[in-house]
């Protein structure tokens, strides 16, 4: 039997694209259709692909963007595509190439790397920390109580990805809010599905709120998969033209905006979960964390911080993707020893000083520190995280905040 000689190496267009369409059909994510979307879909970004007897058997797809902390906008490595044939499982390309993009992105200026996961575990090995809770509700429209009714919307199609590509860069930003800079990755997905359509509102040549949904049947249900506004009055107007396609839709799934609490807009939600159990057209809320997110560059991460109250620490710190890195990499990991002070303008430096608390945790659990996924005090129970009570309770206090949404799908 001949070696089968795994490499890994970069993605090249024309010579490497069909076979990564057939990774793609393999796995399910696409069909002959859609698989056409492929095209604009790697034409930007970065790709590694892990080879077997040269020929492409994982690709793992990357963009630049930008996230926020709190207020800040910090350069962000997405990664947006990781997939693997059938026959390369068991070769550990997808950990392999995911750390050298995490050192590629790291090495490009990005000061944070962010995905959504298939499953909580496998991506915590190259220092990924889960993301906070989004709140996914399935409602009859009708019952949103909006006090007022939607002006008549401009019909959008896939052809105008580039409007709701410059209006989802422009929409209100909350802490964690997530914005991938090439416009052909929105055409790429919107492509990806079928039966989708989208409504909003210009002002003047600027489309500045809109949603885009996709269709299941006649009466729903309906899935609102991209949604942007620019101010709570758009928000509301949104969810005005969302409940005025009531008179034929039944059912509709949204993501909570993370400005409001949307079972507060709705009419007596808990008797309409009951009358619609175990039917066609759902009325339920769920919960989940679907993406994870880690820092690249410490520095500019702590710079961004303007704490509730002062505090200074030692942080020991250790970064599980060192271990999956060769001495190739000018990057690997960020695990170390730091002096950490947060304060109007905090700031970071490599060394130690013996008369300061320790902080000792995985760049995982400081990801989620930082961004207020949960207070020190509570991953100190459940994650790698290690300090003197005071320093908890210190930290707990100086980084309170509003819990990270990206409101953006990757």
């Amino acid at each position: 039997m001949t070696s089968l000689n795994p490499t890994v190496r970069e993605f090249e267009f024309a010579q490497d694209l069909a076979a990564v369409k057939r990774i793609w059909l393999e796995v399910g994510w696409v069909d002959a259709e859609t698989s056409k979307q492929l095209d604009h879909f790697f034409a930007c970004g970065h790709t590694l692909v892990g080879t077997l007897n040269d020929e492409p058997e994982c690709a793992v797809h990357c963009t630049e963007g930008g996230i926020y902390l709190h207020q800040v906008e910090l350069p962000l490595w997405a990664v947006t595509a990781v997939t693997t044939s059938r026959i390369a499982r068991g070769h550990a390309f997808a950990q392999r190439l995911t750390a050298q993009q995490l050192a590629y992105g790291a090495q490009q200026g990005a000061a944070v790397a962010a995905l959504g996961m298939f499953d909580q575990g496998f991506y915590d090995k190259v220092g990924f920390g889960t993301g906070a809770y989004d709140h996914s509700f399935t409602l009859d429209p009708g019952t949103l109580m909006v006090d007022k009714d939607a002006p008549t919307p401009a019909r959008l199609s896939r052809e105008d990805y580039p409007a709701m590509h410059a209006a989802m860069l422009n929409r209100q930003k909350v802490n964690g809010s997530v914005c991938l800079y090439p416009p052909v990755l929105v055409q790429a997905e919107l492509g990806f599905e079928e039966n989708g359509f989208g409504l909003g509102y210009y002002h003047g040549e600027q489309l500045t709120h809109f949603v885009w949904l996709t269709v299941s049947g006649e009466h729903g249900p309906y899935k609102v998969r991209w949604m942007a506004y620019q101010n709570p009055q758009q928000l509301m107007e949104l969810l005005a033209l969302l409940r005025s396609l009531a008179d034929q839709v039944y059912s509709l799934k949204i993501m909570e905006p993370p400005e409001i609490q949307l079972q507060n807009l709705l009419h007596r939600p808990f008797r309409n979960m009951a009358l619609a159990e175990d039917g066609k057209h759902a009325a339920e809320h769920e919960s989940f964390a679907w993406w994870q997110f880690r820092i690249l560059d410490l520095a500019a991460c702590i710079r961004a911080l303007t704490p509730v109250k002062a505090v200074s620490f030692q942080l020991v710190l250790n970064d599980p993707v060192e271990a999956l890195l060769d001495t190739g990499h000018k990057w690997r990991g960020i695990g170390g020893r730091y002096v950490v002070h947060l304060a109007e303008q905090s700031r970071v430096e490599p060394g130690s000083k013996a008369d300061l608390p320790v902080l000792e945790c995985s760049v995982n659990a400081l990801s989620r520190l930082l961004w207020s996924v949960m207070p020190a005090s509570s991953l100190a129970i459940t994650d790698n995280l290690k300090a003197p009570a005071a320093l908890l309770a210190d930290l707990d206090q100086a980084l309170a905040g509003a819990p990270p949404h990206p409101g953006w799908d990757f």
